[in-house]
């Protein structure tokens, strides 16, 4: 069988922070690399360092895009407001 796991919105809000953080790591050894290796590595091994951290920079984007909208807080519309909106954008609509 297949686990199911359950997370709460702060579990999920914690994975991602410490993802994160794990990124920003990986993103600082790789340029110390590259800055370490400029004249001793091979160019071959060297756009493979530079494309390793390429991706390393979009997928720190990613998660820092999740991470941002996960911290935004959640806009409440009653339900109330929302029935006159829509009342309102009909009476616009003209047949």
């Amino acid at each position: 069988m297949t686990k199911v796991y359950v997370n709460t919105g702060n579990e999920h809000r914690q994975e991602v922070a410490l993802l994160l953080e794990a990124s920003a790591d990986r993103i600082c050894d790789y340029l110390d690399r590259l800055h370490a290796g400029t004249g001793t590595l091979k160019p071959a091994e060297y756009d493979r360092l530079l494309d390793a951290y390429r991706a390393e920079m979009i997928r720190y984007d990613r998660l820092d895009q999740e991470l941002a909208v996960l911290e935004m807080p959640k806009k409440h519309i009653s339900k109330e407001l929302q029935r006159k909106r829509n009342e309102e954008r009909r009476a616009k609509i003209i047949y």
